[in-house]
């Protein structure tokens, strides 16, 4: 078996620890973990809020579980066969109903591009002195970074940080600036931002140890937000092919 937990578990198994998101019927996305299994039994997750408000869910319903390995992305069906509450905290016990199998999603066109982008700490509820961006709450600003490629379905940057595997992050995507065009504009107050919640499936070194090429997969985007991206892509892509054929 390999690059299971600690080399004992085979990829595809679920296992306590685990951070994942939870798809529901609806294809709204949440992040939580898995708290605790009763032998081989149901599993104990806490239930997901956003902005303070839980997701809405009810024994019996059927929901997928999304977990992530160094060897790809699985998924399973799973059964709510429980809920309850402690204090504050409410928590789902998950009984698993099909066993987890690697997502074979094709891989999306990956644009060569660069534009700046702000790596924020992510925040699941609003509080007081919260700063905004994009009319989105966000964290402390841990860095700002350039792009390397972007598609529909995530983005690689060049970070000076490195980052853990499956934690996630909000990105301000300043994409007025990029490789066709002069890098001379300021970021200002006007500048198009795109604000989206990613999380990291990939941190390694790039050419020296301060430099890591990392990959972050955008998650709970909307139609309109993927509609938007693929015509960014597109746009760009065009405007290369254009540039190419003005050396050739």
């Amino acid at each position: 078996m390999s690059g299971g937990i600690k080399n004992t578990l085979a990829d595809e198994v679920i296992a306590v620890g685990d951070k994942v998101d939870i798809v529901t019927q609806s294809g709204q996305v949440y992040r939580t973990m898995i708290e605790d299994q009763v032998g081989e039994g149901p599993f104990l997750a806490g239930v997901p809020n956003k902005k303070g408000v839980y997701m809405y869910v009810n024994q019996d319903d059927d929901i997928y579980l999304v977990f992530y390995r160094e060897t790809g992305r699985y998924i399973a069906q799973m059964k709510v066969v429980g809920l309850e509450k402690r204090g504050e905290l409410r928590y789902m016990w998950l009984m698993q109903k099909t066993k987890a199998q690697k997502n074979q999603r094709r891989q999306a066109f990956r644009l060569p591009v660069d534009f700046d982008v702000r790596i924020y700490e992510y925040v699941e509820e609003e509080k007081e002195g919260q700063a905004y961006v994009g009319g989105e709450a966000v964290g402390a600003v841990l860095e700002s970074v350039n792009s390397r490629d972007v598609s529909v379905t995530g983005i690689a940057l060049l970070t000076r940080r490195k980052y853990e595997l499956k934690d996630m992050y909000t990105l301000s995507l300043y994409m007025d600036r990029n490789a066709v065009s002069v890098r001379t504009k300021p970021i200002t107050e006007s500048t198009p931002v795109l604000m989206l919640t990613a999380t990291v499936r990939r941190c390694v070194p790039w050419r020296t140890s301060n430099v890591f090429n990392t990959g972050m997969e955008f998650i709970g985007m909307t139609e309109a937000m993927s509609d938007g991206m693929a015509k960014y892509v597109l746009s760009e892509q065009q405007k290369q092919i254009k540039r190419r054929r003005r050396l050739i």
